[in-house]
């Protein structure tokens, strides 16, 4: 039991390679691991090694999947209720996201993509989404030139979060999730 458990100490990095274990016994040797290549599962698929970063009140998340880059705004903190028009808060978060855009996205295709909460007639939340993302891609446009924009209204398709609790009632959290605007694009 000792030397296994050493073994896996030293694979952990707990351990040198060559040194004794704290029990006693012989030196272990951990195996060497190459982590350069793909990262396949027990299947042999490829897997996509991700990562996804928000602020505390998620906000403005940031994820990265494999070659592909998503940063989401809540549309609270781009617009007012019911509005289309970007807030000055929402243009310093939009010149954060346009200094990614610079770095990563020079010359390449940019999505933008609105989404609205279930609230409303369906025809009213595709519209509202399309305007929202089309502001934001106003916005940027003039702060990140050399980039080609598609922008697209989802309405209230596609939500990240329920819109209502499953007792039926109003669901303001998951509501306000799928209140968003997606900027992808491939790295």
């Amino acid at each position: 039991m000792y030397r296994s458990l050493s073994a896996a100490a030293a694979l952990l990095g707990l351990l040198s390679p060559t040194q004794p274990p704290p029990e006693g016994g012989e030196p272990v040797t951990a195996p060497v691991v190459d982590l350069s290549g793909k990262v396949l599962d027990a299947n042999g698929k490829v897997l996509d090694i991700g990562e996804r970063i928000s602020n505390l009140d998620e906000s403005v998340t940031d994820e990265t999947r494999g070659t592909q880059r998503r940063i989401i705004f809540a549309a609270d903190v781009l617009f007012a209720f019911d509005k289309a028009t970007l807030t000055g808060k929402a243009r310093s978060r939009l010149r954060q996201a346009a200094e990614s855009l610079k770095e990563e996205a020079a010359g390449k295709e940019v999505e933008i993509d609105g989404y609205t909460d279930a609230k409303g007639s369906g025809s009213y939340n595709l519209e509202l989404s399309q305007r929202r993302a089309q502001a934001v891609r106003d916005a940027l446009g003039e702060l990140v030139p050399g980039v080609t924009f598609t922008v697209a209204g989802h309405g209230e398709a596609d939500p990240v979060a329920p819109n209502a609790l499953p007792d039926g009632g109003d669901n303001p959290r998951g509501r306000a999730k799928n209140r968003r605007v997606e900027i992808s694009f491939t790295r």
